[in-house]
């Protein structure tokens, strides 16, 4: 405002002295401390699932389907997606995804991360838990970065999905179709986590 007139009687010799932000400005206008980008944790086979649920899509799959539930197992990042019609299904799918990973794995699920939505805190799931004695462990409101590797799955998958119907010129309601397959296919490519092996052989 001094260097452009408006203010009378304003005078500063040196404005480069005053020319930056004070320490005590940065932290007052800082919400929160930055998320760590990664974590070094090690995590055992199926000791820990993290899930997230995306929607409603704008465009209904041909048979109804406006949600999408992605199940990851951390250590090796085996995905499992499902297609949902409402929020309310999400507690029994996600139960059955974990019956799905046990039995296949013969290893017991020990740790549910998800998000603070109702579709994840309600008594399918807190009932679920109890009974075999799985934690469940939600994320701080407000603050997805928490629930990071389901976040990433889903956004990955989508990017994938939204490439298939594009190259294909398939109709949006395909979209349920592309993102099972896409699922299917995250766990099949390498990731850097595993030496010479894909999560579906992990």
């Amino acid at each position: 405002m001094q260097r452009k007139g408006f203010v009378n009687g304003l005078d500063l010799m040196a404005p480069n002295d005053y020319d930056h932000v004070c320490t005590g400005c940065a932290h007052g206008k800082s919400h929160q401390k930055p998320i760590p980008g990664t974590s070094n944790t090690k995590y055992g086979k199926i000791e820990l699932v993290v899930v997230d649920l995306t929607g409603p899509i704008s465009v209904p799959t041909w048979d109804g389907y406006v949600y999408a539930l992605v199940v990851v197992e951390v250590s090796c990042r085996y995905s499992v997606g499902h297609l949902l019609k409402s929020k309310e299904e999400a507690g029994g799918a996600v139960r059955d995804m974990i019956a799905m990973l046990e039995c296949q794995s013969g290893l017991k699920v020990k740790r549910l991360q998800s998000d603070n939505g109702s579709e994840f805190i309600n008594s399918t799931i807190n009932k679920f838990c109890q009974r075999n004695g799985i934690i469940h462990e939600t994320t701080l409101p407000y603050l997805p970065q928490q629930n990071g590797i389901a976040e990433r799955a889903i956004a990955i998958i989508f990017k994938m999905v939204r490439y298939m119907l594009h190259s294909a010129s398939l109709s949006l309601r395909y979209w349920g179709e592309a993102f099972l397959y896409a699922t299917h296919i995250q766990s099949l490519l390498l990731i850097s986590g595993l030496d010479s092996m894909v999560p579906y052989e992990a």
